[in-house]
């Protein structure tokens, strides 16, 4: 009998495109699945659009009572996986699975006897085609190392083992942060790359938790995903690759700024001058004492700049 794998489909405000990542998932090749749908408060018709499923017994369909951000929708989901279930993954609602992409990740915790904590396929963004992640070969084992370091990085998408998930969550505090939840895996088990591609990535949308606002909402979100991986994985960080955890404390400092909180921002800029001494940690400890609003301005002045000249850059 095959294993039991559900997949988790978090969604706000996206009734023309959720449709598209369910269906996917719903055409998989590999049979012994289920979707949870989790609408995080829409306020357009998405809810409307999940009805048509209801007739279908692979789909469950779970509403928040308000939109409670992206991370509270995952929890969710996550809460919501029955007992039996072998295999995970989550699935943004504006991105799509490739017809085999479960088959092939499945049949490698099965052909391994569950060895890795998870099992990874490459992603192609839907305009560009081109991958949206980074690692040192095309298929191979993925460790804890791999993660810390930055040689694996980017969009890749994955199934973990249920039973490592267990009751861990995401900082609902957080824009996205999954690798507060992800990374600590790698740690009890390495994973695996498999060589395929397995999801079409949309870079597209204005709503994207990756897409910067520049408000000070989505930089207290920023502030708190940096905040979550940093106790996920940070002393871990500070002990092996102390740089990279200068790093990232003054990216927690940058955010924490922005988003008004001094205190954090002051006490992540001095980790990041102890541990990654350079122009950038010293901007960042200025920086600290500075309007957040003012902050949040230039950031987003910088942002615009930035972006008119790549648009005004002369096309090969």
């Amino acid at each position: 009998m095959q294993a039991r794998v559900s997949i988790i489909v978090p969604t706000y405000n996206r009734a023309r495109l959720v449709v598209r990542a369910i269906d996917s998932a719903l055409a998989q090749t590999y049979v012994n699945l289920d979707v949870v749908v989790v609408d995080d408060g829409s306020t357009d018709d998405t809810w409307s659009v999940l009805q048509a499923y209801r007739a279908d017994p692979r789909i469950r369909l779970i509403r928040l009572d308000r939109n409670r951000g992206v991370t509270a929708a995952k929890n969710a989901g996550l809460a919501a996986i029955e007992g039996g279930t072998s295999y995970a993954g989550i699935l943004d609602s504006d991105d799509s699975l490739l017809p085999d992409a479960i088959a092939r990740l499945v049949d490698v915790f099965e052909a391994t006897g569950d060895r890795y904590s998870q099992v990874f396929g490459w992603c192609r963004d839907r305009l560009s085609g081109e991958p949206t992640g980074r690692m040192t070969h095309r298929e191979g084992p993925v460790t804890y190392d791999d993660a810390l370091t930055g040689r694996f990085n980017g969009e890749f998408w994955q199934l973990a083992r249920r039973d490592l998930i267990a009751d861990r969550r995401f900082d609902e505090r957080a824009s996205g942060a999954e690798s507060s939840v992800w990374w600590p895996l790698l740690k009890i088990s390495d994973g695996w790359l498999i060589g395929a591609d397995v999801r079409t990535y949309d870079s597209s949308g204005s709503d994207r938790v990756s897409r910067i606002q520049y408000t000070r909402r989505d930089a207290a979100g920023r502030m708190w995903a940096c905040h979550a991986a940093l106790v996920a994985v940070g002393e871990d960080l500070r002990t092996r690759y102390p740089a990279q955890y200068g790093g990232r404390q003054a990216e927690l400092a940058k955010w924490a700024a922005m988003a008004g909180e001094g205190a954090i921002a002051r006490r992540a800029s001095r980790e990041a001058l102890r541990y990654a001494p350079s122009r950038r940690s010293v901007s960042m400890a200025v920086l600290c004492f500075a309007p957040s609003a003012l902050l949040r301005a230039a950031a987003g002045s910088r942002a615009s700049l930035s972006a008119r000249r790549l648009q005004e850059r002369p096309q090969p």
